[in-house]
């Protein structure tokens, strides 16, 4: 019996992958779900509430607009896309937390309203909201 244990001093020959493959399954879920949420919601826009009490736009950060020919406006300054990005990307860089409300006429097709968010999203502002009036406010 001694001469079948004297080459055997307990060094292990095989690697245990039980824990590799526990660590890998872990890892591929949280892709999974990460990879689920960011695919989701390519536009985050926080709608402002129309019941109870508004802040006003200025005392909640910046306005862009689109006015009904389809003119953009930054704090009622005349800008272009690139004007509004570059602004708005100085902006998000001095204060991260910076709000952003759209409003745009009615009549502005909606696909120009999604390249002015999207602009807005490139810039770096995470907090954009869309401006609406309260339901019977009209005259």
């Amino acid at each position: 019996m001694s001469g079948q244990d004297s080459g055997d001093d307990g060094v292990v020959t095989g690697i245990n992958v039980t824990p590799l493959v526990d660590v890998v399954l872990v890892l591929l879920i949280i892709f999974m779900i990460t990879a689920h949420l960011t695919s989701h919601g390519e536009l985050k826009i926080n709608l402002p509430r129309t019941a109870g009490a508004e802040l006003s736009p200025t005392s909640t950060g910046l306005t862009v607009s689109l006015d009904g020919e389809g003119r953009l406006f930054l704090m009622e300054e005349a800008v272009d896309l690139n004007g509004l990005k570059a602004n708005l990307a100085r902006e998000a860089e001095l204060n991260p937390g910076v709000r952003v409300t759209l409003a745009a006429e009615g009549r502005i097709p909606y696909q120009q309203v999604v390249k002015v968010l999207d602009t807005i999203k490139q810039s770096g502002v995470t907090r954009v909201a869309l401006a609406s009036e309260q339901s019977g406010s009209e005259p």
